[in-house]
């Protein structure tokens, strides 16, 4: 990681791989159009990463609203600031794999996903053929504004428009429509909204000073397995 390579020349030991990612996920959304917001710092890196830990702790693209909300539950968000932090969807990408059952196989009612627009259903299975399928291709999770953060990721799920199961199911479902329709309605509400819910999101679990299964990673991309 180049940018904690920069950090420990000048400040070695001083700051922590998590803070380093907090920061540069912050400074990414900023360059895209998206909020700024001062970063809370002081996190420790845990003593232990391993990729086996990941599962059951980021939601599925394929998650229902339940699912989703009792994994944002278990780590103290509420539905509103789910929603709000789906819109990070607003930018990045997913492969074909992630969303390919929507319009080839849905269940054994519908082939296609009867909640996805049938012209955009058209055009993913032409990015993404079920035969000589390319395991590199990707698709934009917002087609519309794909390099700008911003709330038309909700207006697309208003459209049947949203690429993965888990993002439409937050317009279709009753439970949490009014609050897309509400982010939909204004990016101002949705900025706003998502800042208060990433400070929260990246307290969630810290290891602080003091800590002893805390420590500085001398290399971000040190993994056990």
């Amino acid at each position: 990681m180049r940018a904690k390579a920069a950090v420990e020349a000048q400040c070695p030991g001083v700051v922590s791989c998590a803070d380093l990612l907090v920061i540069a996920a912050r400074d990414l959304l900023a360059m895209v159009g998206g909020p700024s917001w001062e970063v809370a710092k002081g996190r420790l890196d845990g003593k232990i990463s391993m990729a086996s830990a990941v599962p059951g702790n980021l939601p599925s693209a394929t998650d229902d609203l339940d699912k989703l909300t009792a994994l944002f539950a278990s780590k103290g968000l509420n539905q509103s600031e789910m929603v709000a932090l789906s819109g990070a969807h607003s930018v990045g990408f997913a492969h074909c794999n992630q969303f390919m059952r929507r319009v080839y196989n849905f269940n054994a009612t519908y082939k296609i996903d009867p909640t996805i627009n049938p012209l955009y259903a058209a055009q993913l299975r032409e990015s993404c053929p079920q035969v000589n399928l390319d395991p590199t291709v990707v698709v934009f999770l917002d087609d519309t504004t794909p390099r700008i953060f911003d709330n038309v990721y909700y207006q697309n799920a208003q459209k049947g428009l949203a690429l993965l199961s888990s993002d439409q199911v937050l317009f279709t479902d009753e439970r949490t429509r009014p609050i897309v329709n509400s982010f939909a309605a204004d990016n101002s509400t949705f900025l706003n909204s998502f800042v208060s819910a990433m400070q929260k999101l990246t307290s969630v679990g810290v290891k602080t000073r003091g800590s002893a299964d805390g420590e500085i990673r001398q290399n971000c991309g040190a993994v056990n397995t």
